[in-house]
């Protein structure tokens, strides 16, 4: 075989990889209740209307922005929902490119796809990534400023990197976020001899420069829009909340950032008596600036963490070109044996779903609320069978590399994620939107009638306006059906005489929530 063609065959099973990671589960479903179904509201109520994002979202606009993109180019063949979930994976994709890119610079060309796949395997970006976050948007534009400060010392136009990576990060609501990384920026020069250079101190300037520029135009903007700042910029993270938790994220680290962490701690291990370099430098800098500016957050959760991951990820590259051989085995054979039953348990719930056995099993799959228990589904069994045959395949061709441990483990991992959607997206979709409610209004509430709403939380509203495409009025007493919504353990509430019970449900399975249809007799 030509070299050139030698060479371009693993990078194309490298890229198809990454595919395999990106696609299932972005499209294929409804969106799922929580952080799916509440981002999913935000765009839903920017489409309603000529709303500024940052007045409809706690979270700043570019995420909506590229979001309203993929929904609008894909919309002749996906559902506005699919076709906007597709910004997640766009995201993904930029932060997979620029921290490959990165750790090139950092340590050289073969550090490039281990940091990357490092990235992909870490088992907290799994369902964050598939699902509508607008804060992926600040997990791309933080890669892309970390490439360009890896960058100054070595060309400057790496300023405009910056700076323009300065910009999407405040516009994807991470300003915090931004400043940090370009105080990281300004304190390099005082720790590492590259950055002192005339160029370096140049393209230094010249990202500073456009980001303040970006940023002063970008206030501007939102002084004559009268937006709020803090909403605008995101700033309530850091307001209000119930007292601070400084050790929330260093906690969910452990198996949020797997097998990452490991891998960096090896690493900086490994190099501690070199230190003073720019690939210990920058993303330990970044890292440890991260957890001191997020111990501050009032309002912590998962998906905020996710830019903890870039620079974990580039400190665990090194890492594992310099890992013990039992330590890459022990990461090798303990990804085959995780994942290997978990995919074999998969196999076995399949089983009790589609063929009503083992029947135990099966019973209590239908007490969970999954619909279509007993019914073969030929298609899911097929993607299965295709998924599981392409993994035996994979591991049984695999090679021996410095990449191999963390290769084995992020595509074992792939193949659990897409042997899940494969054999249970449909009940999934059932299980966990609001589609199957939302049929039901449809069925029963004539499309010119409006809808009363009382207890109805906003989120669930809004869906359910998507997915009926009836007419909700909170706050309409003129409305002759009313829809009430009540919680766990909690009586239905009196109804005022002349409304009579049309409907009673929820979401298959759902033990937290439930609706009652009333309607008013026409006189």
């Amino acid at each position: 075989m030509p070299r050139c063609c030698a060479a371009t065959l693993p990078q194309l099973g490298l890229l198809l990889l990454c595919a395999a990671w990106l696609l299932p589960g972005l499209v294929g479903h409804a969106p799922w209740k929580g952080g799916d179904g509440e981002h999913f509201v935000q765009l839903w109520r920017l489409l309603q209307g000529d709303v500024a994002p940052q007045a409809v979202s706690a979270t700043p606009p570019l995420y909506y922005w590229v979001a309203t993109a993929t929904a609008w180019l894909t919309s002749p063949i996906l559902a506005l929902h699919d076709g906007a979930r597709l910004a997640s994976g766009v995201f993904i994709a930029l932060a997979l490119f620029f921290v490959a890119r990165t750790a090139r610079a950092l340590y050289g060309a073969e550090a490039g796809w281990a940091a990357a796949l490092t990235l992909l395997g870490c088992v907290g970006l799994l369902v964050r990534g598939h699902e509508l976050n607008a804060y992926i948007a600040q997990f791309a534009a933080a890669a892309i400023m970390l490439y360009g400060l890896a960058r100054l010392p070595q060309n400057a136009r790496s300023g405009w990197v910056l700076g323009i990576g300065a910009t999407l990060m405040l516009l994807a609501g991470g300003a915090a976020e931004a400043a940090l990384i370009l105080v990281l920026a300004g304190l390099l020069p005082l720790l590492l001899e590259d950055y002192r250079s005339a160029a370096a101190r140049r393209a230094l300037l010249l990202g500073v420069g456009l980001a303040l520029a970006a940023s002063a135009a970008w206030l501007a903007y939102l002084a004559t829009q009268a937006i709020p700042f803090v909403r605008a910029l995101n700033l309530q993270r850091w307001l209000g909340g119930d007292g601070l938790r400084p050790t929330y994220y260093p906690g969910i680290l452990a198996w949020y950032a797997w097998p990452a962490w490991p891998l960096a701690a090896w690493g900086l291990y490994r190099s501690r008596r070199q230190w003073r370099t720019p690939g210990m430098v920058l993303p330990l800098g970044a890292l440890v600036g991260l957890l001191g500016l997020y111990a501050l957050a009032a309002h912590p959760g998962e998906e905020q963490g996710l830019i903890l991951l870039l620079p974990l990820a580039l400190l665990g590259a090194p890492g594992l070109f310099s890992l013990r051989r039992g330590a890459a085995s022990a990461l090798l054979w303990f990804a085959l044996m995780l994942f290997g039953f978990i995919g074999l348990v998969f196999w076995v719930y399949w089983s009790a779903h589609d063929l009503g056995s083992p029947a135990r099993l099966a019973a209590r799959l239908t007490k969970l609320g999954m619909t279509g228990v007993g019914e073969l589904r030929p298609w899911a069994l097929a993607l299965g069978l295709a998924v599981t045959l392409a993994w035996i395949v994979f591991l049984a061709r695999v090679g021996r590399s410095p990449l191999r441990p963390i290769l084995v483990w992020t595509a074992s991992m792939t193949f659990i994620w897409a042997l899940l959607m494969a054999l249970f997206q449909a009940p999934l979709d059932r299980r966990l939107s609001y589609t199957s409610v939302g049929e039901e209004l449809a069925a029963r509430v004539p499309p010119a009638d409006c809808l009363q709403t009382y207890r109805v939380r906003s989120q669930q509203r809004l869906l359910l306006t998507y997915h009926s495409g009836r007419q909700f009025a909170p706050a309409d007493p003129g409305c002759s059906w009313l829809l009430v919504e009540t919680r766990r353990r909690e009586d239905a509430p009196r109804i005022p005489p002349g409304w009579v019970k049309q409907w009673e449900g929820a979401r298959p399975g759902d033990r937290s929530d439930r609706f009652h249809l009333y309607a008013r007799p026409r006189q």
